[in-house]
């Protein structure tokens, strides 16, 4: 038999990080409310009732989170969030591939920009054969532009490039 005075405390689970994507979810949630006060009421009400159940569902696992590490079973610390790792380093650059995305949209337009990242991405994620990198990105760009810029005419920014190939075929 074990006596319970001598064995190890059990280390606290790390539960810093796990506050992160709840916080973004409850920031975009409130972007998109704020954003959307102009649209029509069918746009509004559908937004309104999935930003309410993504807000719920947020403050849910934040609360859940929160009564973990009051209760002592976890604290605040971010565990190997931050290490110099590859699987770290290999984050941090699809994260600043997607920055550049949307600081770049206006200029480089959707359809443009989408196939430039998803190349970007996949090589970056190790796949390095130019049929696949180009194949997917082309397949995958393209689906985007005839199903939201061509057929719904949403306004999502076309980019100088598709702006001048319009221009010059006369559309």
């Amino acid at each position: 038999m074990s006596n319970p005075d001598l064995e190890e405390p059990q280390p606290r689970q790390a539960l810093g990080a796990d506050f992160i994507i709840p916080a973004l979810g409850c920031g975009l949630t409130a972007y998109y409310l704020i954003s959307t006060v102009d649209l029509v009421w069918e746009a509004k009400a559908t937004g309104i009732c999935i930003g309410l159940v993504l807000l719920a569902l947020c403050v849910a696992h934040l609360v859940r989170l929160g009564l973990k590490i009051r209760s002592g079973e976890a604290d605040w610390s971010t565990g190997a969030l931050f290490a110099n790792d590859a699987f770290n380093r290999q984050r941090l650059g699809l994260t600043l591939m997607v920055l550049v995305y949307v600081v770049t949209i206006y200029w480089v337009g959707a359809t443009v920009g989408l196939f430039l990242l998803l190349i970007g991405c996949m090589r970056l994620l190790g796949v390095t054969r130019l049929r696949t990198l180009l194949g997917v990105s082309f397949v995958s760009a393209a689906f985007v532009h005839l199903s939201l810029i061509t057929l719904l005419d949403s306004k999502l920014p076309r980019g100088v490039l598709i702006d001048l190939l319009s221009k010059a075929s006369g559309a």
